[in-house]
């Protein structure tokens, strides 16, 4: 890939956060029957005549696209390299819907709705990222002044220093001195494995964690976008089944799988759409609000295009839920055992002042040297015949 051609690249990657506003542009194109030719056109010298780099360049590569006759006419074949992967099954919608305006706003409104939910897993992820290394640092710096405090403690002494919660700070700060940086590799390398796993594992051990933090979050996540990808499917002419399998097709391993076991129990009860869908797939939350939905809805697809567009508030809601538990099952550990060791930073010179003390020092000394003197003036141990 030459510069040039990486430079285009990364002017259609910067261009796609802005899809959502194109869609409505394109489907006023339809509404107001402008000819495609001339949109394209006009809008490229009104990205021009404004800056917009990123417009300009992702709108001259549909014009190519266009230009070159073959398939001309079909969105999905237009927006392809331009739009994320992630679109192509609603692009798809497009091109079979008769109104094509109201699908590109009913895409407009999916992409934004989508895009609302990953920036709020994107704000949630800055926080452990964060924390995380600000964590291990102070840690690190606490049980150095546990260990210097200990190694400046004569022995006959540490007896009393290292007693309860001081003990329990002293083995700490002994394990972070020794093995933090293993640690440290050890919990990055589960995490990534976690982060590869999400997307790839399947099968009946991953619905056994499927409730867990970061499963959790990853599972609620991807139900919001497929209520949003459903509802504009379904509200432009696609059957319940025909949106799951094209919507399969496009999927992660872990989305097909689940996917594929609902329309297996859909095939084996056409009508146990709740059953269908309460296999792993949606969290206990969201199954039982579909539950509600239903006894009111006409059909089981009415009730995924009211999740996917009227209902996005409750959705996002539950992604902020399992965002937040995700957070404090990430970050929990590091920073209670920051605290811990935080307050004991605050007993520890205490009680070595104290100890300290010339008398209690003193004290100390004497009793030591006492009993190091019996302990070498009594009789050695009677040995077995």
């Amino acid at each position: 890939m030459n510069a040039r051609s990486l430079t285009r690249q990364l002017w259609l990657v910067a261009f796609r956060p802005q899809r959502a506003e194109f869609y409505r542009d394109l489907a006023d194109m339809f509404r107001r029957h402008e000819p495609m030719m001339g949109f394209f056109e006009g809008e490229i010298a009104n990205a021009v005549r404004t800056r917009q780099r990123a417009r300009a360049a992702a709108l001259r590569a549909m014009l190519a696209r266009y230009q070159t006759g073959h398939d001309a006419g079909r969105v999905g074949y237009l927006m392809e390299g331009v739009m994320p992967r992630g679109d192509a099954m609603m692009l798809v919608a497009v091109d079979r819907a008769d109104d094509k305006a109201k699908a590109l706003t009913s895409l407009a409104e999916a992409v934004e709705a989508q895009g609302t939910m990953k920036s709020v897993v994107a704000a949630y992820a800055i926080f452990p990222a964060v924390m995380l290394p600000l964590c291990y640092v102070l840690i690190r710096v606490l049980s150095n002044v546990i260990l210097s405090i200990d190694r400046s403690t004569p022995d006959y002494v540490k007896a009393e220093l290292w007693v309860g919660l001081n003990g329990w700070a002293r083995h700490v700060a002994l394990a972070c001195d020794q093995y933090g940086l293993a640690m440290v590799l050890l919990l990055a390398a589960l995490v990534v494995a976690a982060v590869i796993s999400l997307p790839r594992w399947k099968g009946a051990g991953r619905l056994a964690v499927e409730a867990w933090p970061v499963y959790g979050l990853y599972r609620d996540f991807q139900s919001g976008l497929l209520f949003t990808s459903m509802a504009m499917l379904l509200s432009n002419g696609a059957s319940l089944k025909g949106a799951l399998e094209d919507i399969a097709q496009r999927s992660s391993a872990w989305m097909r799988w689940h996917l594929t076991r609902v329309l297996r129990a859909l095939d084996d009860s056409p009508t146990g759409t709740i059953d269908a869908f309460s296999r792993g797939l949606l969290s206990p939350y969201m199954l039982a609000r579909a539950a509600t939905l239903q006894r009111t809805a006409a059909t089981f697809s009415d009730v995924l295009v009211e999740l996917g567009t009227r209902e996005c508030d409750r959705v996002l809601k539950g992604v902020r839920r399992a965002a937040l538990v995700a957070n404090v099952a990430v970050v929990g550990a590091l920073v209670s055992v920051s605290t811990f060791m935080g307050l004991a930073t605050l007993t520890v010179p205490g009680r070595f002042s104290a100890l300290m003390e010339p008398s209690t020092l003193m004290g100390l000394k004497q009793a030591h040297e006492a009993a190091m003197t019996a302990s070498r003036q009594a009789p050695p141990s009677d040995k077995a015949p």
